[in-house]
């Protein structure tokens, strides 16, 4: 004779899944509490998304360019990718920080 386990109860285990369920549940947008002046939602493109999206594009160009018969040095080509992909992640923000204190002034 076997035994389902499915269909054997905890009742300590059960309150607690009815305890942290309870808990779990998230409040309306207009129950949460916001502080003035402060948005729910970052404006505008994060600088990463930009900078990846470069990269991706750029990586495109490259196929097309060595399908039309251009020689690429591959290595690099990534190596300038990865250098302005970097430059790109750190000068962005700084960028963005200046601007948005401009504005906040």
């Amino acid at each position: 004779m076997s035994t389902d386990d499915s269909t054997l109860h905890d009742p300590v285990r059960d309150t607690a899944r009815q305890d942290t369920a309870r808990h779990d549940t998230v409040a309306p947008d207009d129950a949460t509490p916001r502080t003035p002046g402060v948005s729910a939602h970052r404006a505008g493109v994060r600088v990463g998304t930009i900078v990846w999206g470069l990269i991706v594009a750029f990586v495109g160009l490259g196929v097309v360019l060595v399908t039309a018969g251009y020689t690429i040095d591959v290595q690099l080509a990534a190596i300038v990718l990865l250098i302005a992909g970097g430059v790109g992640l750190i000068v962005g923000p700084l960028f963005q920080g200046v601007r948005r204190n401009r504005s906040e002034q």
